[in-house]
């Protein structure tokens, strides 16, 4: 298994060394590197700490979350706002599809460094909260992911008094006007 010879190479300790601090045998972490048998968690948990490493374990998309949290920030810093209108939509679809686990949200993605992307982030995560009857994350809910004034996504006008009626709830009580339309992924 690859994260039992990494988390070994990682400590620059052999095999006899980690198996030592770990409690377990050479030959069966030779085993576990070779991939002839699979350690238990517990296990997983013994050799990674005997190696000074914290194994963790996140919901499945938890990174990927993060990273595409990370891609919208640094699309917005080069000012293609519809390409970062896109990303979001991306992962409103990852998780209509199960690509991501609702409880990857949990965890706060952290800020795009502009308060109306971040309001708008917030607000898809409670939409899809909402959708699959899970819990609302407190960060989501924060102040900081509510905008003072009306943010209206569309730079047209005309579209607005239709784009004020199509908005999910959950956007426009945190001040952000956007189509549902508009958080479909194509």
């Amino acid at each position: 298994m690859d994260l039992v010879r990494e988390a070994r190479r990682h400590a620059g300790l052999t095999q006899a060394e980690l198996a030592s601090r770990a409690g377990t045998s050479r030959t069966r972490l030779s085993a576990y590197e070779h991939a002839h048998t699979e350690p238990g968690l517990d296990v997983l948990v013994r050799i990674t700490g005997a190696a000074g490493l914290e194994l963790a374990v996140q919901p499945a998309g938890t990174r990927r979350l993060r990273d595409q949290v990370a891609l919208i920030a640094a699309t917005l810093s080069a000012g293609d706002d519809r390409y970062a209108l896109r990303l979001v939509a991306e992962m409103v679809d990852w998780h209509r599809r199960s690509i991501v686990d609702h409880a990857a949200f949990d965890t706060d993605p952290g800020s795009v460094g502009d308060p109306r992307w971040d309001a708008l982030i917030g607000g898809v995560t409670e939409m899809l909260a909402h959708e699959c009857g899970g819990a609302v994350p407190a960060w989501a809910s924060a102040p900081a992911r509510v905008l003072d004034r009306w943010w209206f996504v569309t730079s047209m006008r005309s579209l607005r008094a239709s784009v004020f009626v199509e908005t999910p709830p959950p956007l426009a009580a945190r001040g952000v006007y956007l189509s549902a339309s508009s958080l479909r992924s194509v």
